[in-house]
């Protein structure tokens, strides 16, 4: 097993809903954009942000996150985009401040854990509700490699090859980050 890319990850969850009802799977299917970057220059200036990776600007200008969910994670609600998702999500989340100072954004709720990007570097971590931030845990690399992560997660699930998925995992990220990666596919 391999990473999917993120056309693969689209075309998995097209072909594994192929025949339910459309109002249901709008939510699971990534879909190209054309968001302007005035947008990004209005998400920097909202949450306070000096430096953005350029990866996730690239990201999140190329596709809409607005409605994304991937298993249990929501990157966005019920937004054209996920910009204003993003905005409202940090300036609610009560410790913004802590995460502000530690130049991290809240870019995906879940159980249990929330996901946070580094600003600067494109790093990824997450917490859970007993995790302080000085105390939180590397996922990934970058928010590409975050979502393939995600959407691989969830071929494994649909495909009964979580086995083969954690050995991945395990492999890629040289085990840091396990916990968050088993959470995914329910097994520990």
């Amino acid at each position: 097993m391999e990473l999917l890319t993120l056309n693969e990850i689209i075309q998995t969850i097209v072909e594994e809903t192929n025949g339910l009802d459309p109002e249901l799977i709008e939510d699971m299917i990534l879909k190209e954009v054309d968001i302007p970057s005035t947008e990004i220059v209005r998400l920097k200036e909202e949450l306070k942000i000096d430096v953005l990776d350029q990866n996730f600007i690239n990201s999140i200008l190329k596709y809409s996150w607005g409605n994304l969910s991937i298993l249990s994670y929501q990157f966005g609600y019920n937004d054209d985009n996920g910009i204003n998702w993003l905005i409202q999500r940090n300036k609610g989340y009560e410790d913004y401040p802590v995460l502000q100072a530690a130049g991290l954004i809240i870019i995906a709720n879940g159980d249990p854990y929330t996901i946070l990007l580094e600003c600067s570097s494109g790093r990824i971590y997450t917490i859970d509700s007993e995790t302080e931030v000085g105390e939180k845990m590397l996922i990934a690399d970058n928010f590409e490699q975050l979502v393939r992560g995600m959407g691989t997660a969830q071929y494994a699930c649909w495909s009964q090859r979580e086995t083969e998925f954690i050995q991945l995992m395990e492999h890629i990220t040289q085990g840091v980050g396990m916990p968050f990666w088993h959470s995914l596919v329910g097994s520990y």
